[in-house]
């Protein structure tokens, strides 16, 4: 029964290890967005311009958001209106720009009511 104990301590200690090294690595944020005024170009300029004014923001290595460059390849999702990709420093800056007060104020307030549906994905750069 130590054993296993000792086994399954050593588990979480390395996939804490390999954790605690990965927040420390630039992560992008990647924001998928669905417009309710799907392919109203003045939507989707309001929504850039809006989600422009975070580029500012602390911690933030780049930040990028644009709409769908048509490729005409089966694999590509063209579904979407506008995307938002954002690298920060580590996972801590991230949090710190998800949090801050300018973000959750444009979001809630500019943003948000423009939206149908979003998808995020978060990505850590080796």
């Amino acid at each position: 029964m130590i054993l296993i104990k000792c086994f399954f301590l050593a588990v979480l200690l390395i996939h804490s290890a390999i954790t605690l090294a990965e927040i420390s690595k630039p992560i992008t944020h990647v924001v998928i967005v669905w417009l309710k005024e799907s392919g109203n170009e003045e939507t989707k300029t309001r929504y850039i311009e809006e989600s422009k004014r975070l580029n500012d923001l602390p911690g933030i290595i780049a930040r990028h958001t644009g709409v769908i460059a048509p490729s005409g390849r089966p694999i590509a999702d063209e579904s979407f209106d506008v995307a938002v990709t954002v690298t920060l420093k580590d996972k801590k800056a991230l949090d710190a720009y998800l949090a801050h007060p300018k973000h959750k104020q444009i979001l809630h307030e500019k943003l948000q009511p423009l939206v149908k549906k979003v998808v995020t994905y978060d990505f850590i750069t080796p």
